[in-house]
């Protein structure tokens, strides 16, 4: 279904994603694959169906399920766990059975894997060893720029695989693609990923055309009569992001021309929350998206202008311009000619209409 609010698992349920599908298969053949979009443009959907649809073994891991948001890190234990939950859906039984007693590893009921106080990144690269050994896998890390909070040092693991588990291809999905580059190491030679190939895949908004041609696909299928012109204004106001469109299209039919109004109230809720954590390291973060979302495009002195005023002290440049640099690798917003944009126009309601 189209309006379905859980990731796509099947390339059926997919809506005008062929090209990125085609990029992704294709990418598989190399060691290392980054799936990159703005939140909630169906980079998950994309990797689920896709790696559904091939005849190899296959793990998707969300490490925002390891991240523990007292410590702020993503634990060795924690990730351990969710590769192994995963495994288990692989026909490896008699090899996870061998494989587990070597590790000391008991499985609980509910399903949950208990591990033994071993070396866990030990563990980890004997595990992914084995499923070197089996064949082809592909490993699929969704949100993997969460990966820098990581106790178990992902990076070097990720590199040891790269260089010598010839049969295994690793898959990184980020929405804030800064922070991905920044774990990857694009731009440190220091870093253990660096010069390594990667393949790109990007996932973009729909334009207004196929947004409109998504959302009548949509009620067709539902069986749902619509307004052509609230289509229209959906297309136009939700920026083409699947996420926002697919809570449209649930709603017209209890809600009608109100649904878009809805949407964005409940996007903005949802969007809150995202911002709420980010405005606490740093007060400049609010400024900054509101001298952007009040402007719609925003330039440099724009910005200094507007928090100098707010503040009621001379802004920062130095601080400014690294607040600004992160709000772009969170992807929040976006750099264009004219000046700095917010990147979903739901974030713009949120910060005009919720801070």
């Amino acid at each position: 279904m189209l309006f379905s609010t859980e990731p796509k698992d099947s390339l059926k349920d997919l809506f005008d994603r062929e090209h990125e599908v085609k990029a992704l298969k294709d990418g598989l053949n190399e060691r290392l694959v980054l799936v990159l979009g703005l939140r909630r443009t169906g980079k998950s959907s994309l990797v689920r169906s896709t790696l559904n649809s091939i005849d190899v073994n296959t793990i998707v891991l969300d490490v925002r399920k390891a991240y523990d948001e007292i410590s702020k890190k993503v634990t060795s234990e924690r990730l351990l766990e969710e590769l192994h939950s995963s495994m288990l859906k692989l026909d490896l039984k008699e090899k996870l059975k061998d494989l587990y007693s070597r590790l000391e590893i008991t499985l609980e009921s509910p399903l949950r894997v208990k591990l033994s106080p071993r070396n866990l990144i030990k563990d980890f690269v004997e595990v992914l060893e084995m499923l070197n050994d089996n064949g082809k896998t592909v490993i699929a890390f969704d949100e993997a720029q969460y990966m820098r909070f990581s106790t178990i040092g992902m990076r070097s693991i990720m590199a040891y695989v790269y260089d010598n588990l010839k049969n295994v291809t690793l898959v990184l999905t980020g929405s804030e693609v800064g922070l991905l580059y920044d774990f990857i190491g694009l731009n440190n030679p220091d870093a253990e990923l660096y010069g390594r190939y990667y393949k790109a895949v990007n996932v973009d908004p729909f334009d207004r055309k196929t947004s409109k041609e998504f959302l009548v696909k949509g009620f067709v299928e539902l069986g749902v009569n619509f307004d052509e012109k609230t289509v229209e204004e959906a297309a136009e106001e939700l920026g083409g992001i699947p996420g926002w469109l697919v809570y449209f299209g649930k709603l017209y039919e209890e809600k009608g021309k109100n649904a878009l109004n809805e949407v964005k109230e409940i996007g903005s809720e949802l969007v809150k929350r995202e911002l709420e954590s980010i405005f606490a390291r740093s007060s400049y973060y609010l400024y900054i998206l509101k001298a952007i979302a009040v402007s719609e495009k925003a330039s440099w002195k724009n910005i200094v202008d507007y928090v100098t005023v707010k503040t009621g002290s001379p802004a920062l440049n130095a601080t400014i311009s690294r607040d600004i640099n992160n709000l772009l690798k969170m992807g929040f917003i976006k750099k264009e000619i004219e000046g700095y944009a917010i990147a979903d126009p739901i974030v713009r309601y949120t910060v005009l209409k919720k801070f």
